[in-house]
């Protein structure tokens, strides 16, 4: 019961941690570098598959060296799922949808970091990362994730951190633990383990 409590409790302060980053940066938005967008994602997607996995390892067994497996899997786990999410709505109305309400985007990030060579595009970019897109502001960002090749980028990372779940069920003994674990990310990205 004490192990389970504190895998609940260090995974809602991680959570709140991710949403208070999230909620930071609505009251003031500006550009984020991709590295702060990956950080609130492992902060708010990754706990709730770290927290769901740990409860049912802990109620068969409490072992601290498949937990940690556990932790690093979620944490890879999380984020993976949280970029195939942004790559998914990559459009005109998903950087107005996303951005309005209050949820930093990776594409958006990575297009902010990659496009700094052309003032034009730096600007439309951060215009659209503090809210103050036009319509035509829009259009441009989805015509600039094609130029810059955004969503091959963004799929880029995902797969590493799918790779990255993967290797580490090597580092479990527990056969059926480690199956369950495969039909996880089989089952979220629809593919064979």
């Amino acid at each position: 019961r004490a192990a389970t409590l504190r895998v609940a409790t260090a995974g809602h302060r991680t959570l709140c941690l991710g949403q208070g980053a999230e909620f930071q940066w609505a009251r003031r938005p500006r550009p984020l570098s991709s590295l702060e967008v990956l950080d609130i994602f492992r902060k708010k997607t990754s706990p709730a598959f770290e927290v769901a996995l740990l409860f049912g390892a802990n109620l068969v067994q409490h072992d601290p060296e498949t937990s940690q497996i556990i932790s690093e899997f979620s944490e890879a786990l999380g984020i993976a799922y949280q970029i195939r999410d942004d790559v998914e709505d990559m459009s005109e109305e998903w950087v107005a949808n996303d951005l309005a309400a209050g949820r930093p985007a990776l594409p958006l990030a990575i297009l902010h970091e990659r496009g700094k060579a052309d003032p034009e595009a730096l600007a439309v970019v951060e215009r659209a990362w503090r809210r103050q897109s036009s319509p035509e502001d829009l259009a441009r960002i989805e015509s600039l994730f094609l130029e810059y090749g955004i969503g091959d980028r963004c799929r880029a990372l995902q797969e590493s951190y799918k790779e990255q779940a993967i290797r580490c069920l090597a580092k479990l003994d527990n056969t059926s633990l480690k199956g369950l674990l495969r039909r996880v990310i089989s089952k979220i990205f629809v593919m064979e383990v």
